[in-house]
């Protein structure tokens, strides 16, 4: 359960966020501790989400006299933002943890669906890219054949199925070699974290930082990150930057009100 700032709608909305495994379940096996970090990083994923199309409504276009160039700036960064940041994760699913997980015996075949999943909706995140990336301020629109709600319209509910369906093949990894697994996992880790470069601290860390909501269910000590990091993300790398009123979450993972958004129901 996450502890809303408001009974405004949030970012657990319109997209159901994951339960976590181990919440019900407590098992030493790395089956449970892999589906359960991987729960906490689609539930961030589902988060940046929810807020894009929670918040990106209520910004007004070029066409409305309340029109602010600097705030349809800031949300196509975040849009553009929050597509790096699934991009790398499945990028890193796909070229390190998935392959080193088809060499555990017993395994071969298992991510045959992640990745077919994977298929079906990153041509609409990279359209959702480009248009962030290429769109000016004042050509921006939400409705519309050229809006940017028919592009996510297009993707998401294969998204968010996908990032459901995933837990689901973790779980299934109960009676492989509970090492092996866990190896394999800690290697994706690594490797997610080695691949990072300096720009990725400027626009995927902050959306991921913003994104993760330490309070849900009680609380989780994820991601593993250093200690220090959300100080030199709010205080250097996202400085100054508009886009991040559009996080659901401070960078210490505590949530608060959607910036742009309905105000709280009567």
């Amino acid at each position: 359960m996450t502890t809303k700032p408001s009974d405004a709608p949030w970012a657990d909305e319109p997209y159901k966020l994951l339960a976590t495994p181990s919440q019900a379940n407590h098992d030493e096996h790395a089956y449970l501790y892999t589906a359960s970090e991987m729960t906490h990083a689609h539930n961030a994923v589902i988060r940046g989400l929810n807020a894009i199309v929670q918040q990106a409504p209520h910004v007004p276009d070029a066409t409305d006299k309340a029109y602010n160039e600097r705030d349809v700036k800031d949300l196509l960064f975040y849009v553009k933002s929050w597509t790096k940041m699934v991009n790398h994760h499945h990028w890193v699913e796909e070229s390190f943890i998935f392959p080193e997980i088809e060499k555990i015996p017993g395994c071969s075949g298992m991510t045959k669906d992640p990745r077919h999943q994977h298929d079906l909706f990153h041509p609409g995140m990279d359209r959702l890219l480009a248009y962030a990336e290429s769109t000016k301020p004042a050509e921006y629109r939400w409705n519309g054949d050229d809006g940017m709600k028919e592009i996510i319209d297009s993707f998401a509910q294969y998204l968010t199925d996908h990032l459901h369906a995933e837990i689901d093949v973790f779980l299934g990894m109960k009676d492989v070699d509970s090492a092996s697994l866990r190896r394999a996992w800690d290697h994706g880790e690594v490797v997610a974290k080695q691949t990072g470069n300096i720009g990725m601290l400027y626009d995927v860390f902050p959306a991921v930082l913003g994104a993760i909501d330490k309070t849900y269910e009680g609380g989780h000590p994820f991601p593993p990150l250093p200690w220090v990091l959300p100080y030199l993300i709010k205080y250097w790398f996202a400085a100054g930057n508009g886009a991040w009123r559009f996080n659901p979450c401070d960078f210490w993972g505590r949530p608060r009100p959607l910036h742009f958004a309905l105000q709280p129901r009567l």
